[in-house]
């Protein structure tokens, strides 16, 4: 395991309280994996934050007409493509801005969510229920 899941373990702790800001109650997180295995046994692609090769990669996956995923990694980390997102996406892909200011306005969008995406047969069979 590298470096970074520490970081993605300290996130993945923070997503309830997040969840439960304005709410009564007590976080609670069920991980659904073992997280140290998934490491070991599989191609995992990690994303720590919006970045130049965040925004190539999901626009590679994207703009893939074929059935085929575009890479071969069974796992892929990193922030969320969601709609605001998509929003900055189209920016940069109809020209009205350049990589780097996607990159820019991406990181002051308030909020940072992680997707966990299982793109293989492989990856699925490393999920056990807890």
């Amino acid at each position: 395991m590298d470096s970074t899941c520490p970081t993605i373990m300290t996130k993945l702790r923070e997503w309830p309280k997040l969840k439960l800001n304005n709410l009564n109650g007590d976080p609670l997180l069920s991980w659904h994996m073992r997280y140290l295995d998934l490491f070991k046994s599989l191609q995992v692609l990690r994303f720590e934050d919006y970045n130049e090769d965040w925004a190539k990669f999901i626009l590679l996956n994207r703009n893939n007409a074929s059935k085929n995923q575009a890479h071969s990694y069974d796992v892929v980390i990193g922030p969320i493509a969601n709609d605001r997102v998509g929003a900055q996406l189209w920016r940069y892909e109809t020209h009205s801005i350049d990589l780097p200011t996607l990159v820019k306005n991406l990181r002051y969008m308030r909020g940072l969510t992680i997707q966990y995406f299982f793109g293989t047969e492989k990856a699925i069979q490393t999920l056990k229920r807890l």
